[in-house]
């Protein structure tokens, strides 16, 4: 495999999702972000051409952000963790996924609650497969990732043949595991992070400052906030009118 241009080369997944992005069928779930991803690049293009020279930086800057943005997604779907999500509830779309966040010493259960407004026609009980990337600490000492970010392989790939492979690559018992861990959630089911098997696990040995950061995830869905992106239209537009001043 070559290396790996936005990933850490020194870190493998235990069962590395190895399925090639169709940029399509990503565009079709993440409509917004790469929508606004293009029209930055466009926008900036035409900044340089018609208003400004100087908007070349910008333009450096937008093909820079659209390179990385679609290695990324590529490099998630083909090195990423592969693990199995159950549907816990629909409008919207809440998918569960569980795995163990250390890096090789220790025991660290999670299970993530996911929002996936474009998956439709599911019910509760629903397997999909997921394909995750994972989060470290500043804190290089920390035996464990903070976080996980698994996103349904029907986002990357609509070929039955693929997604068939993935779901035969979870044994059962990780399914099990999966729906027995999910009876110590409360319900109703909301989008977080959330330390399961607290008793038997190295969870009750970390400290009262790793638990604060992990806390302090578990309030968060991990969604593409629509503010942000927002913003960035209003800075680059007050940008263009900051040049169209000076002309």
């Amino acid at each position: 495999m070559k290396d790996k241009r936005t990933l850490d080369n020194n870190t493998f997944a235990s069962n590395p999702g190895n399925a090639a992005l169709n940029k399509w069928v990503w565009f079709r779930h993440n409509i917004t972000t790469v929508s606004a991803l293009t029209l930055f690049l466009i926008g900036s293009i035409l900044a340089a051409m018609f208003i400004h020279i100087g908007f070349l930086l910008i333009v450096g800057i937008a093909i820079f952000t659209t390179i990385f943005y679609w290695t990324r997604v590529k490099e998630h779907f083909l090195c990423g963790d592969s693990n199995g999500g159950i549907v816990v509830g629909v409008h919207p779309t809440l998918v569960a996924v569980n795995t163990n966040l250390t890096k090789g010493y220790g025991d660290f259960p999670i299970v993530k609650i996911i929002e996936c407004p474009p998956l439709k026609n599911l019910a509760i009980g629903d397997r999909v497969p997921t394909v995750a990337l994972y989060t470290a600490s500043t804190d290089e000492s920390l035996s464990h990732w903070i976080d996980f970010n698994p996103v349904p392989l029907s986002y990357a790939t609509d070929n039955p043949e693929v997604i068939n492979l993935a779901m035969q690559s979870y044994p059962s018992e990780q399914w099990q595991q999966l729906e027995r861990q999910l009876l110590e959630l409360d319900q109703p089911y909301k989008a977080g992070l959330y330390q399961v098997d607290k008793e038997q696990s190295g969870w009750n040995e970390i400290s009262s400052d790793t638990m604060n950061v992990l806390n302090d995830l578990e309030k968060r869905d991990g969604s593409i906030s629509f503010k942000k992106i927002v913003i960035g239209v209003i800075i680059f537009i007050t940008i263009l009118k900051v040049f169209e001043f000076f002309r």
